[in-house]
C-alpha cells in the first residue's frame, strides 16, 4: 500500500481513481453526487478512520459518477484494485470482512433511501443525530462540526429547513448548540422526534 495525504478541501472525481482502493487512516471525506442541471447536491457518505473508498470498484469495472471532498486533512493507504482482488481471493477471512463492510455500506444507502421516501425532514434530522451519537462518550461524532448546509445534503433538504428544525429541537430540549457544536441533551426526546413521521 502507498500512504497518501490530502489537505482539507481537496475535490476528487471517482473516475480519477477507479483502479484503486483507499483505506482511511485519519480525517473525513464525503462522497456525493450533484444534479448538473440544478446544482443540487446529495451526500451519500461521510467516511472516517477505518472506512474504505471507493469500494464499488471492487465489484465491477463500471464507471460511476461520484465526487469526493476532504472535510479534514486526510491520510489514506492506497492499493490497486488488482492487488486487492488477489488478496481477497487468497484470504477467506479478508474476503468475509470485506463482504461484511460492503453490506454495512449497502444498508446505509437502503436506510437513507427509505428515510427520504418515508419520513419527514425533522424525523430524518433526528435520526441522523442519533446515528452519530456515541452512547459511551455522550458526544456527537463525525458530523458534529459540519455546517448546516452539509447536514442538509445528508438528509436531502435545504440549509434553511435544517436551521428551522435545529431551533425546534433546541426549543424541545433535545439538543443544544454552541459554536457549530451540537450536544444531545435528551436522547428520549430526540428518539420521539425520530419516530414521529
Amino acid at each position: 500500500m502507498t500512504r497518501i495525504k490530502w489537505e482539507k478541501g481537496v475535490f476528487k472525481n471517482s473516475t480519477e481513481f477507479n483502479s484503486s482502493l483507499h483505506f482511511i487512516i485519519s480525517g473525513r471525506i464525503k462522497g456525493y453526487q450533484i444534479n448538473p442541471n440544478t446544482g443540487r447536491e446529495h451526500t451519500m457518505f461521510i467516511l472516517t478512520k477505518h472506512d474504505v473508498f471507493d469500494i464499488l470498484n471492487l465489484m465491477d469495472t463500471e464507471t460511476h459518477v461520484l465526487y469526493w471532498e476532504t472535510l479534514d486533512d486526510l491520510e489514506i493507504l492506497t492499493i490497486s484494485i488488482t492487488e486487492m482482488r488477489r488478496m481477497l481471493a487468497e484470504n477467506p477471512k479478508l474476503n468475509f470482512s470485506t463482504l461484511k463492510y460492503l453490506g454495512s455500506r449497502v444498508r446505509i444507502l437502503e436506510d437513507a433511501s427509505n428515510d427520504i421516501c418515508l419520513h419527514n425532514t425533522l424525523s430524518r434530522l433526528s435520526s441522523l443525530l442519533l446515528k452519530y451519537f456515541n452512547q459511551q462518550s455522550h458526544k456527537l461524532e463525525t458530523i458534529n462540526n459540519l455546517p448546516n448546509s452539509e447536514i442538509a445534503n445528508l438528509i436531502g433538504t435545504t440549509r434553511a429547513v435544517v436551521n428551522r428544525h435545529i431551533q425546534e429541537l433546541k426549543k424541545a430540549g433535545a439538543i443544544s448548540v454552541k459554536r457549530k457544536e451540537i450536544d444531545i441533551e435528551n436522547v428520549e426526546t430526540l428518539i420521539a422526534f425520530a419516530h414521529d413521521n
